[in-house]
């Protein structure tokens, strides 16, 4: 059976497995993904989207990087924007939407710079770095194991 999607709490916990966040953060990030109801679901181009940001993380946060300068929120269309510049990924508007819901702290529409940027910086060089270069893992098995693991977790 081939697993196409997974839960949103699950896809935030992939995310932020190598994030600086602190447990105490992550856990605050995983409930609101965990109670975010307007999706079911992450795809698997939804998380290949995400992780392919992640890896070319460094060139998305000098981008976003400008809007802290100038003192500025980033806008869904402005992260966007950044996201396909900095990775050739398009964020579709469902993906963009839930992760806007949980980064945003102050519930106003935009990003702040520490609200995402910082929380996703991560102290190894390269989000995927170790499933891409383990050649027997693949972008795929990397999901349909975090799929699997959530699956287990939920019945357990």
């Amino acid at each position: 059976a081939v697993v196409s999607t997974q839960s949103t709490g699950g896809f935030l916990r992939a995310v932020l497995r190598r994030t600086k966040a602190s447990a105490f953060k992550k856990a605050k990030l995983l409930h609101k993904a965990e109670v975010y109801t307007d999706i079911d679901a992450i795809s698997f181009e939804q998380f290949k989207s995400m992780i392919t940001l992640m890896n070319n993380f460094s060139d998305f946060e000098v981008a976003v990087r400008m809007y802290q300068i100038a003192k500025k929120p980033l806008a869904k269309l402005d992260f966007k924007r950044a996201v396909y510049i900095c990775s050739g990924e398009m964020f579709d508007d469902t993906l963009l939407d839930m992760i806007f819901y949980v980064f945003d702290e102050v519930g106003d529409g935009y990003l702040e710079y520490t609200d995402f940027v910082q929380i996703m910086k991560f102290p190894e060089t390269g989000f995927a770095a170790k499933v891409v270069q383990d050649e027997q893992s693949t972008l795929g098995e990397y999901f349909k194991k975090c799929v699997r693991t959530e699956m287990l977790r939920s019945y357990a």
